[in-house]
């Protein structure tokens, strides 16, 4: 009878871990996004929620920044409704995947291109409401409650001012307003468009819809603007043509006070003019033209205009401040009150007065088009450049319609290598290589190549070499591939260059270092690309993993071109590593962002401030010892769970945040002969980060200090020096301390054999003050064995004497420490303060558990001896040889001028064991703190039962998880032989079974009997375990055919009564990038 009852205990705890198991499961992947293996690469990108009239043209838009087609599974697009805030629609992405550039469509019918997943007319509310973008394999419903677990991005939209909805902004959207798409904005219909706003921040704006395209965005240092611009013009090259010149400004702005000048190219003559005045579109265009042209224009040509008036040139088409009296017709143009120029030509040159009057220092725009059909002279750089024909590329007619210009996201980085007499001359000759280069290449592939499709353009300097970067742009990944192989054609034969009145001959040689691939653009390709060769470089400038408290929503990691201006993240990929399975936790493509104007780049949670480009939940960045690495490769795709490597590694930061935490494989992959940068949280009782401070190279620790956080902002560094990163040329091996009367019974060092110890000096602190009360100058050698001992006397006879201190205060009170500085004075002084100057090597120690953080703690972390006895007792190092390594001393017997003795995992004994609390919230807020106490607290109970010499080295990846009021707690301890592993397993025992409380830090905690599973547990009856298997075994098979009959019998419900809406998804916080 036992026996069965005990089978159905067990057989009920299985199916109770099951469910409970499925639940977390399913918890985690909403709560803990950090598991997510897709990253923040799927934007809302657009949304159009109210069209005029009937709503038969919503839509949303989403947008992955690989620019290809990508999996959208375990997304889901939930739609919120204000009045309630429940969801009154909810989408699942599953089996959904964007196209090949990137875009997911939602909407009507009627939206062209057709959406891949289509909605009933009017099913977009029109707000105040929210659409949702989630992530994970949560319970999302219709009528469930907003809730923001697993939220990926969202937006409050409405389309009246007056319109509320305070609790979908206070969980979606906090510390920020409903958007509001205007209807008033454009006569037909609108969008709300993500565009990048200052500093390099999203914004939201209202514009022109385009599903399925690059948003048309107003950089928003125009928005407010007062500047119009020359934005398109169409010359006829046949009667079937209309010809018309279009305007740009701000958006819905009355015109006033402008003449429009034609002029002759070869005499400089004016042959017409007219007075602008009219409105600007909602997207800023207006256009000029014939009365009679198919598309409607804003303001026709004079009625008695000779026909046509633009030809193929060389014309200038001029626009001036002022009104059409101060001009007259024959007179030569002028600069006077000039706001815009495009000088163009296609069968001869234009004069060259003239080019100095309207653009100086550019070349006439060659509008020689090798390609069929009508083509205009678009401007593809708005709306800061003025007076410059470089910024025209040659497009298709689009007027009332934003220009057709190349984008990056067919894009490629190039390099071009010259040889020159004088390099530096040629620092500010980026124009002339550029016109140059184009007009090569135009010739070649014949696809109207011109200087707008370069962007980045940098010149540096190497010897007398001149090396030119810029990134190629394209329209399509077609004519990126034509563009590419031209490039390629135009650097197999070394050639003679002449640029404007310089000369120079390609280097072939250099050339092979250029970032050019012959294959077209998408290729697969197996390799890892270096990133493109810049004087400058992007690097990792500040790390802040660990912030106070527990809500860890304050992390963020900063990248900076070290240029020093806006930089294209174009195939950098960002890496976080898990020090403990050394695998990526954590990967986020940079492809289709830039840094800001200062060349800064921020990734972090959304509690930053600034707020960062890219939006992580909070508690992603795990603590330490972990790594980040950031990469370049437009080949290889970096992904979730992969090993570490160094394939494509540009830099990289290993890092922790508390004392005993390692991660060595990432440290001989990342940054190898390196030690791990600790992020001391006693540097500042707010916050603090690990900033880029000593050098710009990459993967060196030693560039790195601990300071203030300082996002978006120049790091601030100290002028301290900080101890080197590199393994010393000598440690502190063992400390034997003695008693109260003798502190020290010997200090033994250790190095390289034969090395000399003259230079060094031992300096002993006190914690009471953190001053020095001693010091000795050493002396001698290292010998064979590559150990230095120094003691009173022997036996065995000491390398060095250590003389008797007079003053030395009692080592059983507060904290001491002994340190090695490098130092080439006679004696350091008396009553010196703790440094970090020409520090070596340190070993801080403590009796006493409850010590708080003082001035010692600067050398290093703090070792508590449990050690009650008044015996003899060393501290040997067992972690060799890091001189930072934290923890690195364990309890052991003294072993002068012998190997230490160090506990082995092969005598561990497992901690894992239950403990009652009254609540589990005051364990949260500080783990790390927490399990620092908690190792104390253990060690000296160990300590105090078996007398065996242990201290807080002997744990290992100790760890809690506290759920209600039970505080789990799992790892090892080690031991040094049998003997000690079997005193430890005795105390385990005794400490399950104690039914006395205890305390941590004032927490008061007791063992929990019923919870901890016997070590030693016998089972009775052997075909009693037998029979309970196959209970067990014929229960679980029951279970598992259930569970297939009931898919099965849903499957065919679901097929028979089909739903009336088809599944989706959405994402983050991220633009498209657009040229205007």
């Amino acid at each position: 009878m036992a026996s069965s009852t005990g089978a159905q205990q067990l057989v009920a705890t299985v199916v109770l871990m099951c469910i409970l198991l499925r639940e977390a499961s399913a918890q985690n992947l909403i709560k803990n996004p950090k598991n997510q293996k897709t990253e923040h690469s799927l934007l809302i990108n657009e949304i159009n929620a109210d069209n005029p009239g009937e709503d038969t043209s919503e839509f949303v838009e989403l947008y992955h920044t690989s620019g290809r087609e990508a999996p959208l599974d375990d997304y889901y697009l939930v739609f919120y409704n204000g009045n309630g805030n429940q969801a009154y629609k909810v989408l699942n992405l599953q089996g959904k995947v964007t196209n090949n550039q990137g875009f997911f469509l939602v909407g009507s019918s009627r939206v062209k291109p057709q959406p891949s997943v289509i909605l009933p007319k009017n099913t977009i509310q029109n707000g105040p409401d929210a659409i949702a973008l989630y992530y994970g394999k949560g319970n999302y419903q219709e009528g469930m409650r907003v809730t923001s677990d697993g939220l990926v991005d969202a937006l409050v939209h409405k389309s009246r001012k007056s319109d509320r909805a305070d609790m979908l902004l206070n969980v979606l959207t906090p510390d920020r307003d409903a958007f509001l798409e205007d209807p008033s904005f454009r006569t037909t219909d609108e969008s709300i468009e993500r565009c990048h706003g200052e500093g390099s921040q999203w914004i939201f704006q209202v514009a022109m819809p385009t599903p399925g395209k690059d948003n048309h965005c107003i950089p928003s240092s125009q928005l407010n603007a007062s500047a119009v611009l020359i934005s398109e013009v169409h010359a006829v090259t046949s009667p079937m043509e209309s010809e018309f010149i279009e305007l740009q400004g701000p958006p819905s702005t009355a015109l006033r006070d402008l003449v429009l000048v034609l002029i002759e190219g070869r005499t400089k003559e004016i042959y017409f003019f007219m007075d602008v005045y009219g409105k600007t579109s909602p997207d800023g265009l207006f256009l000029i033209g014939p009365a009679q042209a198919r598309i409607p224009v804003d303001l026709p040509f004079p009625p008695n205009s000779s026909s046509p008036l633009l030809s193929s040139g060389p014309r200038a088409v001029a626009l001036y401040t002022g009104n059409s009296s101060s001009f007259t017709l024959g007179k030569a143009a002028c600069a006077t009150n000039l706001l815009d120029a495009l000088v163009y030509t296609s069968n001869g040159s234009a004069e060259p007065e003239l080019l100095e009057i309207l653009t100086p220092g550019r070349h006439a725009y060659e509008n020689n088009s090798h390609q069929p059909g009508n083509m205009s002279m678009s401007r593809c750089s708005c709306c800061s450049v003025t007076r410059d024909p470089s910024i025209y590329a040659l497009s298709s007619p689009t007027p009332r319609q934003f220009n057709d210009c190349p984008s990056s996201r067919f894009s490629q980085p190039l390099s071009l290598c010259l040889h020159i007499a004088d390099c530096q001359l040629w620092l500010l000759g980026s124009y002339e290589i550029q016109t140059a280069l184009a007009q090569a290449l135009d010739k070649l592939c014949n696809c109207g190549m011109s200087v707008a499709y370069f962007k980045d353009p940098v010149t540096t300097c190497r010897g007398t070499e001149l090396v030119f970067t810029m990134l190629l742009t394209a329209k399509s990944a077609e004519q990126l591939g034509s563009l590419v192989q031209a490039f390629t054609s135009f650097l197999e034969s070394p050639r003679a260059a002449s640029f404007s009145s310089w000369n120079a001959t390609m280097e072939k040689a250099c050339s092979k270092d250029a970032n050019v691939t012959a294959s077209p653009p998408g290729a697969s390709s197996e390799g890892t690309s270096e990133p493109p060769s810049h004087a400058a470089e992007l690097l990792i400038n500040e790390v802040n993993p660990d912030n106070p408290g527990g809500q860890e929503d304050m992390e963020y990691i900063e990248l900076l071109y070290t240029g020093q201006t806006r930089f294209d993240l174009r195939g950098y990929w960002l890496v976080l590593y898990n020090g403990k399975n050394n695998q990526a936790y954590r990967v986020v493509n940079l492809t289709g962002y830039c840094t800001n104007e200062r060349g800064y780049f921020l990734v972090g949670s959304a509690w930053v401030t600034p707020s960062p480009v890219i939006v992580l939940p909070p508690n992603t960045i795990q603590n330490g010892g972990d790594a980040v690495a950031l990469y370049h490769s437009t080949t290889f795709t970096y992904s979730v769970g992969m090993a570490v490597t160094e394939a494509g590694l540009v830099d990289a930061v290993v890092y922790k945040s508390r004392a005993s935490d390692r991660a060595d494989k990432l440290l001989k992959v990342l940054t190898p002969g390196q030690n791990i940068l600790y992020e001391d949280d006693s540097h500042s009782s707010q916050d603090e980060s690990l900033s880029r401070c000593n050098s710009q190279s990459p993967r060196v620790h030693s560039s790195f200090q601990v300071t203030t956080i300082t996002p978006f902002r120049e790091n601030a560094c100290a002028n301290s020096s900080a101890p080197s990163p590199t393994a010393p040329s000598l440690l502190i091996n063992e400390l034997s301390l003695a008693n109260s009367t003798t502190p020290y019974q010997f200090i033994e060092l250790k190095g390289k054999p034969g090395a000399t110890l003259g230079g060094y000096t031992l300096v002993f602190f006190s914690g009471q003050d953190g001053k020095a009360y001693a010091s000795i100058p050493l002396q001698g050698t290292f010998g064979a064995t590559g150990l230095f001992v120094i003691a009173p006397s022997g036996p065995p006879m000491p390398d060095q004497q250590l003389p008797f201190v007079k003053n030395a205060p009692s080592v059983r009170r507060g904290s001491s420490a002994v340190a090695v500085y490098n130092s080439h004075q006679a004696r350091i002084p008396v009553d010196m303060m703790v440094t970090l100057e020409n520090l070596v090597d340190a070993l801080v120690y403590t009796w006493e558990s409850s010590t708080g953080r003082g001035q010692l703690n600067h050398l290093g972390p703090s070792h508590f001896v449990p050690c009650a006895e008044e015996r003899p007792v060393s501290l040997s190092r067992c972690s060799c040889c890091d001189a930072n390594a934290a923890l690195a001393y364990a309890i052991s017997d003294p072993t002068p001028g012998l190997e230490n003795r160090c506990p082995l995992k092969s005598f561990a004994v497992d901690l894992d064991m239950c403990l009652l609390t009254p609540n589990c919230s005051m364990w949260t807020p500080n783990p790390e703190r927490v399990l620092d106490s908690m190792e104390k607290v253990l060690t000296k109970s160990i300590e105090e039962n078996c007398a065996c010499g242990v201290s807080q080295f002997y744990l290992h990846e100790l760890n809690f998880t506290c759920t209600d009021s039970i505080l789990q707690l799992s790892g090892q301890v080690w031991a040094k032989s049998p003997e000690q592993q079997h005193l430890i397993l005795n105390w385990h025992g005794d400490f399950a079974a104690s039914p006395h409380p205890f305390s941590v830090d004032g927490r008061v905690l007791k063992t929990n009997k019923e919870c901890v599973a016997p070590d030693n547990a016998v089972t009775t009856s052997q075909s009693g375990s037998s029979f309970q298997a196959w209970e067990i075994a014929l229960f679980v098979l029951g279970s598992i055919l259930l569970t297939l009959t009931l898919v099965a019998v849903t499957v065919s419900y679901f097929k028979r009564h089909s739903l009336n809406y088809t599944t989706i998804e959405m994402n983050d916080r991220r633009q498209m990038a657009a040229d205007f």
